[in-house]
């Protein structure tokens, strides 16, 4: 006899907290090179030390953390040599993933991706600011997804999308850089639109080209207590 009902998954405290603190990175609360201390952290998300160093060795393993021997857990700090890899890398794979994206979409799919931008241009509007604050409202996100490419989007989406994320948001801080990408990701979802597979690479490479370029690095704020998602 199989055991009957429904089994509701809730995201574990540990799986809440490598939320929060991966969000602190990427939007630079918490600044490269910075240590991290886990009884503060522990403190602010109140929360044991157990599940907080299981987040962390998750951390870890995306490489947003990093150990360093007999001085703790540090958040990654790339080199620019490593940065500029990084996001080269990012353009050849996401123009790929954007290529696939254009020959592949349905049309509930583009005018899912023209809502989002609608929203994000309502956003920048309001706040003046372009915030992707999950995958769901990401925009990079949603075309690698309707690439239909399963491997494109383990290896950006699981394996690189953290640490793209943190360096992103440092490149989009910078004055005017906002309001270029918007308009460089309506260039995009017209080439997807339009399914010209190829202008829509085109599009992706050198929006994430400028984004490169325009990468800027910031001293880093002062840390603000950090909470779990409610």
């Amino acid at each position: 006899m199989l055991v009957q009902g429904t089994i509701v998954a809730h995201p574990s405290l540990s799986d809440q907290a490598f939320a929060a603190i991966a969000d602190a990175i990427a939007q630079g609360v918490i600044a490269p090179g910075t240590r991290i201390k886990e009884a503060t952290i522990a403190r602010d998300l109140g929360i044991s030390r157990g599940p907080l160093r299981e987040a962390l060795r998750r951390l870890e393993s995306h490489r947003l953390v990093e150990r360093r021997p007999g001085l703790g857990a540090f958040v990654t700090s790339l080199s620019l040599d490593d940065l500029d890899d990084l996001f080269q890398m990012r353009e050849v794979l996401e123009g790929a993933a954007c290529s696939l994206a254009a020959s592949r979409i349905s049309d509930a799919g583009i005018a899912e991706l023209q809502g989002l931008l609608d929203r994000h241009g309502n956003v920048l509007a309001a706040e003046g600011q372009y915030r992707q604050l999950t995958s769901d409202d990401d925009f990079h996100f949603c075309i690698i997804r309707e690439s239909g490419s399963r491997r494109l989007f383990h290896t950006l989406c699981s394996e690189l999308y953290l640490q793209i994320r943190m360096y992103r948001f440092c490149s989009s801080s910078k004055p005017g850089r906002a309001e270029m990408a918007m308009q460089e990701h309506r260039d995009i979802v017209a080439a997807i639109a339009a399914r010209d597979a190829r202008k829509a690479e085109e599009a992706m490479r050198t929006h994430i080209a400028n984004a490169r370029k325009n990468l800027m690095w910031t001293a880093p704020e002062a840390p603000q207590p950090l909470s779990l998602r409610g």
